[in-house]
């Protein structure tokens, strides 16, 4: 259906600096070893048989420099299949006061967010979650910058994640979005307008776990209509993606 988008050395670059982390840093956590030990997906592995992480990150702001993220979501996608009672959603304990009414925005008062995990807590049930896994997020953007933020503030190095993003692969195959209808905005990348676009229900917006799932769902819509059901590699979506 598609022509496949050339592969170069993604996951070969990324494998390459699994090893050189894993083999240099023996000051990391048992846990983000334990992830490291795991060897990535080869280039050519069918996505459909990958398993995923929709994952998404609900913050105070925009820059991962100074502000906060209020809340992480997430849910295993298994043999295409989106698992719920692997879901998982947790508040985050902010590290300051400064940032209550950011976080009104997400539906969150500050009695709430005080009940909340510390941020390491979270990235640990998350990397342990993500053995053996490769992430999905919508506009990747904020969930890579705040995790790389997390890393960075913990001396650790540089780690190799592999993100599919719904929004790269949409604006990717955009010429052949046929679905948009004539009333909509062929350049509103928003979850909830592109889940429109896939005739797919209405979710509370703002909410991790709520995000992580319409997430999930719209990367399996897409699957179905851009790739049909042709042998797709992983590195083609992942280049999709980038």
């Amino acid at each position: 259906m598609l022509n496949k988008i050339a592969t170069s050395s993604l996951l070969r670059q990324l494998e390459q600096q699994r090893q050189q982390v894993l083999d240099k840093s023996t000051h990391l956590p048992p846990y983000l070893q334990t992830w490291l030990s795991h060897p990535l997906p080869q280039a050519d592995y069918d996505v459909r048989q990958q398993p995923i992480l929709a994952l998404d990150i609900e913050t105070t702001g925009l820059d991962a420099s100074r502000d906060q993220i209020v809340s992480i979501g997430w849910v295993p996608v298994i043999n295409n299949i989106i698992r719920l009672s692997g879901a998982q959603y947790f508040l985050v304990k902010p590290l300051s006061q400064n940032h209550h009414q950011q976080a009104l925005i997400h539906h969150i008062v500050p009695q709430m967010q005080q009940q909340g995990i510390p941020l390491s807590q979270a990235i640990e049930v998350l990397f342990t979650e993500l053995k053996g896994k490769v992430l999905l997020a919508h506009g990747s953007v904020i969930e890579r910058q705040f995790i790389r933020q997390f890393t960075q503030l913990q001396g650790w190095p540089e780690l190799p994640l592999i993100w599919l993003d719904t929004l790269k692969i949409e604006q990717t195959y955009r010429q052949f979005a046929s679905h948009t209808a004539p009333h909509q905005a062929i350049n509103d990348w928003r979850l909830s307008a592109m889940r429109q676009r896939y005739n797919l229900p209405d979710y509370q917006a703002h909410h991790a776990l709520s995000d992580a799932i319409s997430t999930a769902e719209l990367y399996l819509a897409q699957q179905k209509r851009l790739y049909a059901k042709e042998y797709v590699p992983l590195e083609t979506v992942l280049k999709a993606s980038g």
